[in-house]
């Protein structure tokens, strides 16, 4: 080709088709520098080493398609073909795939997606929020196809009023990140659900990338309802685990963690339910042993004599009541006459004043004959008020009991004079006890000292008497 003239173009023309022979899909290696997105979406970058540079270019159709973002000092591998940019006349390789050194592709965008949502305060432990005490409804994003649903359904069973709603999604594959994130922002947004889930079985890191995806990230992290994430298994994690606010080492462990909230409330209810018993018990012993000690107790043998006597004293002031009834009657006939009279006076007479002074007098025997019937009423209604507090059915409610021998309606007052085989009636505040005497307790020295002394005082304060 000595002794030829080329055209700028022609020259290059001729270089690239060397180049395109020999030196297509070459791969280099070297680290990122000078990077340039451009607004299409293309990467313009440098490669080097220690001793040179490489110009290159990876178009935005490739660009795409990576799962990492290239940066500056990034150390990678690519494979490309070497072309000359005629409108400049640099030597450059156009790259058609971009792999980093030392990590994978994907391992390298968990760790860089990674690093930025822990900047923004994604992975807070001040935004995590507890689980409700008492969830009622569950979301479940997951594949209805999957193993994962059925081991969670299982567990969730236990309960069978604890409702569950499940969303369903795609959990792998392209396009699966959208459906998630889609899935758990529907169903946390609805107000159905208290708590969601989000999982899936194990698998390699391409099979749970979905979950390493930016918009599942968003979507966890906006969701107005604890989210528990339950993907892979225990050695896995992603993403979602990290925003999540409940992180599981398997879908299955995610349905024992809300069942686990429930299990926790009926054990503090049990706890409750044997407190109460306990103490009922110890309140019902507690008034068995009051009954029994007012049992032998002989002031309950005073309160039919007490009540004959207030209802006498009711009897009385019954009576009293009609006297001044009568009364009243004669003072208003006597009032009726002197009207009567006066009206048959003389004008002049009843115009002077000895009406003034007729009507004086009326009025004051009228105000004699109200004071008297406001006295007789309020003697009548203390007397009322006595006999309610001191009657029998009141008497019993303070838990006094009224017992007689069968036939005898007198109170019985001394057990002596009861022997083996008698039938005793026992009245109580609300029902009758009957019951025969198997055996006679003898009688204390204490006892026997205070029925020589008179008997039990009365639960009255006095004798019994009128």
């Amino acid at each position: 080709m000595s002794g030829r003239t080329w055209t700028v173009s022609g020259l290059i023309r001729a270089v690239n088709e060397v180049l395109e022979q020999g030196f297509s899909g070459v791969r280099v290696e070297g680290e990122v520098t000078n990077l340039k997105p451009s607004g299409r979406g293309h990467l313009y970058f440098s490669l080097k080493d220690e001793a040179a540079s490489l110009d290159c270019v990876m178009w935005a159709s490739r660009a795409s398609r990576l799962r990492f973002e290239v940066e500056d000092g990034l150390a990678v591998v690519t494979t490309g073909s070497l072309t000359v940019y005629p409108q400049r006349g640099r030597f450059q390789l156009v790259v058609d795939e971009l792999e980093p050194l030392g990590l994978g592709a994907l391992q390298l965008a968990f760790e860089q997606l990674k690093r930025r949502l822990d900047a923004e305060g994604l992975f807070a432990l001040e935004r995590k929020r507890p689980l409700p005490a008492l969830p009622s409804r569950v979301g479940i994003v997951t594949s209805l196809s999957g193993a994962a649903l059925h081991d969670m359904l299982r567990v969730l069973r236990r309960f069978p009023n604890l409702e569950v709603i499940v969303a369903p999604a795609a959990v792998q594959g392209s396009g699966a990140a959208a459906e998630i994130a889609g899935a758990i922002g529907r169903l946390s947004r609805s107000g159905l659900v208290d708590v969601v889930i989000v999982g899936r079985g194990g698998g390699s890191l391409e099979d749970l990338w979905a979950f390493n995806e930016e918009p599942v990230a968003r979507a966890i992290a906006a969701s107005p309802v604890p989210v528990i994430s339950g993907v892979g298994h225990e050695v896995d994690f992603t993403i979602a685990d990290f925003v999540a606010d409940i992180r599981a080492a398997t879908p299955t462990q995610a349905a024992e963690l809300v069942v686990a909230q429930l299990e926790r409330q009926l054990r503090r209810l049990d706890d409750a339910r044997s407190l109460l018993q306990r103490d009922l018990a110890r309140q019902r012993a507690l008034a068995h042993t009051r009954l029994a000690g007012l049992a032998g107790s002989s002031g309950l043998a005073r309160v039919p004599h007490r009540v004959r006597l207030y209802r006498a004293r009711l009897d009385r002031a019954e009576r009293l009541r009609a006297v001044f009834g009568r009364l009243k009657e004669r003072a208003l006939a006597r009032l009726d006459r002197a009207a009567q009279v006066l009206r048959q006076l003389p004008a002049l007479v009843a115009a002077g004043g000895h009406r003034r002074v007729v009507d004086s007098r009326r009025q004051q025997l009228a105000q004699l004959v109200r004071a008297g019937l406001g006295r007789a009423r309020a003697a009548i209604d203390g007397h009322q008020r006595a006999l309610h507090h001191l009657g029998p059915r009141m008497v019993l409610e303070r838990g006094y009991s009224i017992t007689t021998r069968a036939g005898d309606p007198r109170p019985l007052r001394d057990a002596g004079v009861v022997g083996a085989g008698v039938e005793l009636h026992t009245t109580l505040a609300r029902g009758e006890l009957r019951s025969i005497v198997a055996k006679r307790a003898p009688r204390s020295a204490d006892a026997a000292k205070q029925s020589e002394g008179g008997g039990q005082p009365s639960l009255f304060g006095d004798d019994g008497g009128g």
